[in-house]
């Protein structure tokens, strides 16, 4: 599915300088299901960010590849932060609703508490969203250095199934190319005068040979990326891929910034990217398909 079009400038985004609103979205990073734990359960006074210790205790295997644990961990993971974040930003409308009132009364004072409260409101936001996926991954038991790694795994493995048919088309045209070189020169041998010459063929001849040396490198860089692919079909063969593109995407920090608007009352395109990023998370950890997506091509839903 292509990239939804922009929703409309939300009210926040009429509130809060563009400049302020961008930093605290640059700053965003993306055990059981949501009956093991709840946001109530997340203590919200730990770090925002992966600490010394945690990084210390976690070792990433050298050949990048995922385990099915950790493919369920980063589901259940996620499926609480987005429960926490949806929470949390409730406390925000009221903070956004009386910056706005402040804002249709107008004056200099008003203003000026407007922007205090909004340097205040993004550094929760800020808070809310960056560490929400930290926060949830210690509140069921994982080490969040360890789950920020499996987080960076499901980016690639969007990427990977994103753009493997625009590699499989480059290595198709690279064969056709030569072909089209090899019935030239036969042409040429038969002593047929096609208007091309020998160096013609050879040129095609070299350029199929670079297109095919892209794949093949194409193909050895991605070599890890596609075994997680293969854990991730076998350990849930029922999810699609589109399902998979859309998992790990969703968690990553452009997956995030889709849900910047929640604490906006009105914002209806950040709850309904929510409710649609959960379905499928939980569809996935279910391992089942998600309604629309079960012949959907593998780019990631965002």
């Amino acid at each position: 599915m292509l990239p939804s079009p922009p929703a409309p400038r939300s009210r926040l985004a009429r509130i809060v300088p563009a400049g302020m609103l961008a930093l605290a979205l640059a700053a965003c990073g993306g055990g059981g299901d949501a009956d093991e734990a709840s946001p109530d359960d997340v203590d919200q006074s730990t770090p925002v960010a992966v600490t010394d210790e945690e990084l210390a205790k976690f070792k990433a295997p050298a050949d990048s590849v995922l385990t099915p644990a950790q493919v369920e961990a980063y589901l259940k993971t996620s499926l609480l932060q987005f429960d926490l974040v949806r929470k949390e930003s409730e406390g925000l409308h009221a903070s956004f609703q009386e910056m706005e009132k402040r804002q249709e009364k107008g004056g200099a004072l008003g203003g000026l508490r407007n922007m205090m409260a909004a340097g205040q409101t993004m550094y929760r936001m800020t808070d809310l969203i960056g560490g929400s996926y930290i926060r949830s991954a210690r509140t069921l038991g994982q080490n969040p250095a360890e789950m920020e790694w499996v987080r960076e795994r499901m980016g690639e493995v969007a990427m990977y199934l994103a753009m493997k048919p625009m590699y499989e088309a480059a290595g198709q045209g690279a064969q056709q190319v030569r072909a089209q070189a090899e019935e030239m020169r036969r042409m040429l041998a038969s002593g047929q005068n096609p208007g091309f010459t020998e160096a013609d063929v050879q040129e095609m001849l070299q350029s199929a040979e670079q297109m095919e040396a892209e794949a093949r490198a194409e193909s050895r860089a991605a070599r890890s990326v596609a075994a997680n692919v293969e854990v991730l079909r076998r350990g849930r063969p029922a999810v699609t891929d589109a399902m998979w593109g859309t998992v790990g995407m969703a968690g990553s920090a452009t997956g995030l910034i889709a849900l910047s608007g929640l604490g906006d009352p009105q914002d209806a395109e950040a709850q309904r990217k929510l409710d649609e990023f959960r379905q499928v998370f939980q569809d996935a950890l279910a391992n089942r398909v998600s309604p629309g997506m079960e012949n959907a091509p593998a780019q990631p839903q965002s």
